[in-house]
């Protein structure tokens, strides 16, 4: 079995998040900027490289909230959410690059406010529940395993 690792940014302001939309066959939803570690890279670089590729804003990583891991597959997921600070650049949607063109399925990008955050679907489940809950805390907790299967 495969292991693969996956970052991924949570990027608060001003009472928002950032969110990239995905789509893939009938399945819609919303996740933090992210993707793959490549062989070679460090995580934070990951983090700031997938956050610029997919919604050309610069961030600065400042530390781990939430791990979560999962099986798809012949894979074994590791996912490593980083809270991130907004540095700059204008919010715009990027690509996959790890995709074709044609095959994408990143479809929206946006800061969602804190209170819609409940109106959307976003994934893992237990990431939503604990944005809702650390948001208006300002991320202070400890990082969290976000796998209720444990």
């Amino acid at each position: 079995m495969e292991l693969r690792p996956r970052v991924a940014a949570i990027v608060p302001k001003r009472n928002s998040v950032l969110l990239v939309k995905h789509e893939e066959g009938n399945m819609s939803y919303w996740i933090p900027p992210g993707g793959a570690v490549e062989a070679g890279e460090l995580i934070h670089k990951a983090v700031k490289r997938e956050v610029q590729e997919e919604t050309n804003v610069e961030v600065s990583v400042k530390r781990p909230v939430y791990y979560n891991d999962f099986f798809g597959g012949t894979k074994h997921h590791m996912e490593f959410f980083f809270l991130c600070e907004f540095e700059g650049g204008e919010v715009e949607l990027g690509k996959d690059p790890e995709r074709d063109s044609r095959e994408g399925i990143l479809k929206d990008v946006k800061w969602v406010p804190v209170e819609e955050l409940k109106d959307h679907t976003i994934l893992p489940h237990e990431l939503k529940i604990r944005l809702l809950k650390d948001a208006p805390q300002n991320f202070e907790q400890r990082a969290i395993y976000l796998n209720n299967e444990a």
